[in-house]
């Protein structure tokens, strides 16, 4: 009896196969797993593709005795966050920051999902998405309460006053929502919210005051009139119309491209900071025609110095990045 031929093995990569058939009208090949110990023997139907070889030829199926198996492994799963230097350059915005970015998804879909986990801007997203959602019912509430007839004097001003702020931090809120969420698509959906971000910045800081001066000078509808007015007088702009210019210039400046890059950080704060303190004026004039004690007790001067203080923290912490020194 003639001694059977003992199988030779050769090695490809990761696999192990075994020429069982070579004569034969279909080969046979044998498959070795070294973790389970397994071997299978595979009927090949077409030509086996190494890993090595040219990918964009089509990757072959084979069938076995256990039923259709692909031998090439399964790619793996795209990485939910990558690191600093596996994003493009214009979206390096802080070198402190060298992990959790999303990749480039240029699919509206895509970049929604992202919602359902942690990366770089999770906390940036839902800080200003829950107070987008929150904030209309929480207005709508407040405009109800001051309807009630325990506040009859309560006029129609009133209600256009808390009106402007509540829309301005509504769209301070959704813009910077929606900017930190996008800017995952693409270089141009990117560019679009980041100024609709700081666009919305201006009038929250606007849409604040206006109501500020009108409050102020409640008493006093003479000079609330005159603050309301953009004119100059006795050789001094009125509060209003510096709170107006400083807001133009500033929204002008940030629907420049050029102002919008990392270069020019610390001159975006600047103008910020410039159109925040414009809202001195009206303070100061008010503790000028008032005095200070009645501007802290009726004004709600003090909660305006502490609207103040916040908005300077989160400038200064945005222009010299604090708080990325010790945790990059």
């Amino acid at each position: 009896m003639t001694e059977p031929r003992r199988p030779v093995f050769s090695t490809a990569g990761s696999y192990i196969t075994e020429n069982v058939e070579p004569g034969g009208a279909e080969p046979r090949l044998a498959a070795f797993c070294p973790y389970s110990s397994w071997f299978c023997t595979i009927d090949v139907t077409e030509q086996l593709l190494r890993p090595e070889e040219d990918s964009a030829q089509p990757r072959t199926s084979a069938r076995s005795h256990y039923g259709k198996k692909s031998l090439m492994a399964n790619p793996s799963p795209e990485p939910r966050t990558v690191a600093l230097h596996d994003i493009p350059q214009w979206r390096r915005e802080n070198e402190y920051i060298v992990a959790g970015y999303r990749p480039m998804k240029a699919n509206y879909l895509q970049v929604i999902k992202s919602l359902g986990f942690l990366h770089n801007e999770t906390w940036n997203v839902y800080t200003h998405l829950i107070g987008a959602v929150l904030l209309p019912p929480y207005a709508t509430a407040i405009l109800r309460t001051i309807s009630g007839p325990q506040y009859i004097d309560v006029t129609r001003t009133d209600f256009i006053m808390f009106n402007i702020f509540f829309c301005s931090a509504e769209s301070c809120l959704s813009s910077s929502a929606v900017y930190h969420l996008i800017g995952s698509h693409s270089h141009e959906a990117e560019q679009l919210w980041h100024r609709r971000d700081l666009l919305g910045i201006v009038i929250l800081t606007v849409g604040t005051f206006i109501p500020g001066i009108y409050y102020i000078f409640y008493c006093d509808p003479i000079l609330q009139k005159i603050h309301w007015i953009i004119v100059c007088q006795s050789g001094r702009l009125d509060a209003l119309s510096v709170v107006v210019f400083c807001g133009s210039a500033t929204a002008a400046l940030i629907s420049i491209p050029k102002f919008r890059t990392l270069r020019w950080r610390k001159a975006r704060v600047a103008a910020y900071v410039a159109l925040g303190a414009s809202s001195l004026i009206p303070l100061l004039h008010g503790v000028q025609v008032y005095g200070l004690e009645y501007m802290l007790e009726y004004s709600g001067m003090k909660w305006y110095l502490v609207e103040l203080l916040l908005y300077g923290g989160g400038c200064g912490i945005y222009a010299v990045r604090t708080l990325c020194f010790p945790f990059p």
